[in-house]
C-alpha cells in the first residue's frame, strides 16, 4: 500500500500529459469545443451545462442521496438500495456525531499488477483499491504528518456561517421546507460525504482521462490547464447581464465564481496575476473589474502553469549515470553556453537519447531540478513548449526546416553525443 498524496502525485503528472498528447491527435474536436465555450458571454450556457452533466458521473451515489435531501421535506425519506452508498450513508452519520480533529487517511492498493524485468519495475495495470481511514486527534498534526488530512471538528451552524453568502442563498432556494437548522446539518452531511468520496472521484477522472475516451473531459482539462481557460471563463461572464433586473443572488453568483477562478488560476500556477491584470481591463461592469483587482491582491501568485506537477527531485535523482558528477559537469557546461532559456528543453532531449534520463520525466520535473541545480531560475513557458514539440511533434521536428528547428536539431545530436561519451550501465536511477 501507499499513501493516496503519492499516487496522486504520479497519476496529475501521467493524466495532464495525457491530456496534451490526446488534444494534439484531436485538434478538430478541440477547434469545436473552444468556440462553444465562450458563447456564455451571449447567455449560451449549453456548454457548460454539458460539463457540469458529465461531472455529476465522477459523484458517487451516496455524495448525490445527501444532496438529494435538500430536495425533500422529509430528508429520512431519501433512502438507497446501493448497499455502497448506504455503507457511506452510515460512515456520514458517525462523522457528524465525532468531536477533536478528524484524521482522515486515504491508501491505494493495486491488485493483478505486472512485472517488467527490463525495466525493474512494477507497471500499474490492475484494479486499483481505495482503503480509507478515519479516527480521531487532538490537535492538527498535519505539519508533521503528510499521510493523513487532519480537519478541525465545527458545529454544523458554524459550518453553515462560513459559506459565502451566495452559496447559502442557493441552498434557502433549492432546500424544500427545511428549518434553517436542518439546512445546516444538510450542507454539513454534504460537505463529509464530498470529503469521504474524493479519493474515489479522482480515480475515476483519471481512469476516464488515460482512456481518452471522453472528448468532453480531454476538452475541458485542455482549456483550463493549457489554454488559459478560466480567464476566458471570466471574460466571458463579465459579459453576462448584471443589470438591475436581475436578482441580487444571480449577480452575487456570477461574481464570486468570477473571484473563484481568479483566485484558483493563480494559486495553482495555471495563469500570471499579470495576464489576469490585463484582461481585467477589459471588464466593463465596474463592480466585477473591482471585484477581480481586490482577488488579484488578495491573492499569492505563482508563475505560468509551473505548478501543475509539483513532484520535486533532484538531479542526482533523475539522472541515469555511472559518474553523475562528471555528466553534472557537461550539463552546466552546456547551460552555460545556451544563448536562450528554451534550450534546457534540448539538454532534457539529448539526455533521454543518451539514455541518460528516463522518458517518463515530465519537462516541469526536470527544470525544477536544472534550476536548483544551477541556482538560477530559467523560463518554464517557452522551454515546455519546445519540449512538447520534441516530444509530441516528433515527424515534423526531424524535418521542419525552420531555421529553429534545425538549429534545435543541431544542437541535441551535439549534445547526445557529448553525453553519450559518458558511461552507463545502470538501467534505472
Amino acid at each position: 500500500m501507499r499513501p493516496f498524496e503519492n499516487s496522486q502525485k504520479n497519476a496529475m503528472r501521467e493524466a495532464m500529459e495525457r491530456v496534451y498528447s490526446w488534444k494534439q491527435e484531436h485538434t478538430e474536436e478541440y477547434s469545436r469545443f473552444s468556440p462553444d465555450m465562450m458563447k456564455v458571454e451571449r447567455n449560451d450556457f449549453s456548454c457548460l451545462e454539458r460539463i457540469f452533466k458529465m461531472a455529476v458521473g465522477f459523484v458517487p451515489a451516496s455524495v448525490l442521496i445527501e444532496c438529494q435531501k435538500l430536495f425533500t421535506s422529509n430528508s429520512e425519506v431519501v433512502l438507497s438500495a446501493d448497499e455502497k452508498a448506504a455503507a457511506a450513508t452510515r460512515v456520514v452519520d458517525e462523522l457528524m456525531e465525532l468531536k477533536g480533529y478528524l484524521r482522515f487517511g486515504v491508501y491505494t492498493e493495486t491488485i493483478g499488477k505486472k512485472s517488467d524485468a527490463n525495466l525493474a519495475q512494477t507497471t500499474e495495470r490492475g484494479e486499483q483499491f481505495l482503503i480509507r481511514e478515519f479516527s480521531l486527534a487532538d490537535e492538527d498534526q498535519s505539519e508533521k504528518d503528510d499521510e493523513h488530512i487532519y480537519i478541525p471538528f465545527v458545529t454544523a451552524q458554524e459550518f453553515w456561517d462560513s459559506l459565502p453568502s451566495f452559496i447559502q442563498m442557493a441552498v434557502f432556494t433549492l432546500g424544500k421546507g427545511h428549518s434553517a437548522d436542518e439546512m445546516a446539518i444538510l450542507s454539513k452531511r454534504i460537505m463529509l460525504s464530498a470529503i469521504q468520496a474524493l479519493p474515489e472521484m479522482f480515480i475515476k477522472v483519471r481512469n476516464q482521462i488515460m482512456a481518452g475516451s471522453n472528448s468532453l473531459l480531454m476538452c475541458t482539462l485542455y482549456y483550463v490547464c493549457y489554454d488559459h481557460g478560466l480567464p476566458k471563463s471570466a471574460m466571458a461572464l463579465s459579459k453576462v447581464s448584471l443589470g438591475a433586473k436581475q436578482t441580487s443572488y444571480i449577480r452575487e453568483s456570477v461574481k464570486a465564481i468570477v473571484e473563484s477562478l481568479v483566485e484558483t488560476s493563480s494559486t495553482k500556477g495555471l495563469d500570471k496575476k499579470t495576464e489576469w491584470t490585463k484582461q481585467s481591463k477589459g471588464v466593463e461592469d465596474p463592480e466585477l473589474r473591482q471585484a477581480i483587482k481586490t482577488t488579484l491582491i488578495n491573492t499569492q501568485g505563482k508563475h505560468g502553469r509551473r505548478t501543475i506537477l509539483q513532484e520535486e527531485r533532484s538531479l542526482d535523482d533523475i539522472l541515469i549515470a555511472d559518474d553523475k558528477q562528471a555528466l553534472k559537469e557537461a550539463i552546466m557546461a552546456t547551460l552555460n553556453d545556451m544563448e536562450h532559456e528554451y534550450e534546457t528543453a534540448y539538454i532534457k532531449a539529448a539526455l533521454i537519447r543518451s539514455n541518460h534520463l528516463s522518458s517518463d520525466i515530465s519537462f516541469a520535473v526536470f527544470l525544477r531540478a536544472i534550476c536548483s541545480f544551477a541556482d538560477k531560475e530559467y523560463k518554464y513557458d517557452s522551454a515546455q513548449r519546445v519540449d512538447s514539440f520534441i516530444l509530441y511533434e516528433k515527424k515534423n521536428f526531424e524535418a521542419s526546416k525552420s531555421s529553429k528547428w534545425q538549429r534545435g536539431r543541431r544542437i541535441v545530436s551535439y549534445l547526445t553525443e557529448v553525453f553519450r561519451a559518458m558511461s552507463n550501465t545502470i538501467d534505472k536511477p
